[in-house]
């Protein structure tokens, strides 16, 4: 069901319960659900007629007072004024969200003409009506950056920001890594701890609390031509490479997952692709559907 279709059956209040599903996966959807709180808490308050008009007599003859009536329609006044900032701040957005499902990957060119390439479990969030005043964006993923020339062009993640003029880079910013290779011209990295310049060529990392340099004698990520390459990365962070690009989830020993890995693999046979991650350590694997367990020899 289109995104649009799911808005409007959740306002009226008929969703069924798999329909409910998606759209809580809905990026919006609890900026929807704030609001649907927040109308819920403004009333209209209870009005008495009698005690109102007694309190008008009273206060015949005296010059302009503020009388009750004045406060109750302040207070309506006052809940359609934050009523309707909370309907421009969630409904009138001009954010676009760009989303690489597990096993696919989605190309886009922003309006500046810069292209981007999300990898497979990725998001982008950028506001493209406000992109001619500042280029900037928010990823939580991996992406290949062809940067027009302009403005600085900032990058987003929670764990630092990259920064250039116009130029060929690739982030890849998960949960327990961070890593950004130039490719042309050259890149700024902040992180709360460091600023670094990386030239044509060079790449800087940060996993397990430490901070890594190095180089690259590639023209553009591997994994754009459907092959992930590695360079003394994290086991755990090959592991969850291979899950995204085949949708798969395998389950190995946790000793491995601070063991450096450099290999590849590719995209295009899951067999062949665990093989490459499975010899070099002496492993073996057991697959059943979706589900894979790596074991020791």
């Amino acid at each position: 069901m289109k995104k649009e279709d799911l808005i409007i059956k959740w306002l009226d209040n008929n969703l069924n319960e798999e329909e409910l599903r998606a759209f809580k996966k809905l990026d919006a959807s609890s900026a929807f659900m704030k609001i649907d709180e927040a109308a819920h808490r403004f009333g209209a308050p209870s009005f008495d007629e009698a005690r109102v008009f007694e309190q008008i007599q009273q206060e015949k003859g005296k010059a302009e007072t503020k009388t009750p009536w004045t406060r109750y329609v302040s207070g309506i006044a006052a809940a359609i004024v934050v009523s309707l900032g909370l309907y421009f701040a969630f409904f009138n957005t001009t954010d676009v969200t760009y989303i690489a499902e597990n096993a696919t990957r989605t190309e886009f060119t922003l309006p500046d003409q810069s292209e981007v390439i999300l990898n497979a479990g990725s998001r982008i969030v950028v506001d493209e009506d406000d992109w001619s005043s500042q280029r900037e964006l928010q990823l939580n993923g991996e992406a290949y950056f062809k940067v027009a020339t302009g403005t600085t062009f900032n990058v987003i993640t929670d764990h630092g920001i990259v920064s250039v003029l116009g130029t060929e880079f690739t982030v890849n910013a998960r949960d327990n890594y961070f890593e950004v290779t130039c490719f042309e011209g050259v890149v700024q990295v902040r992180t709360d701890d460091t600023t670094v310049r990386l030239p044509a060529g060079k790449n800087f990392k940060i996993f397990n609390g430490q901070v890594f340099d190095g180089s690259v004698t590639i023209s553009q990520p591997s994994w754009v031509n459907a092959k992930t390459t590695f360079k003394s990365v994290p086991y755990y962070e090959a592991i969850s490479e291979l899950e995204r690009q085949y949708d798969i989830e395998i389950t190995f020993d946790p000793v491995l997952n601070n063991t450096l890995y450099t290999g590849s693999f590719t995209h295009e046979n899951l067999e062949t692709a665990l093989e490459a991650i499975t010899i070099p350590l002496n492993l073996s694997y057991d697959m059943k559907g979706k589900n894979v367990v790596l074991k020791s020899n």
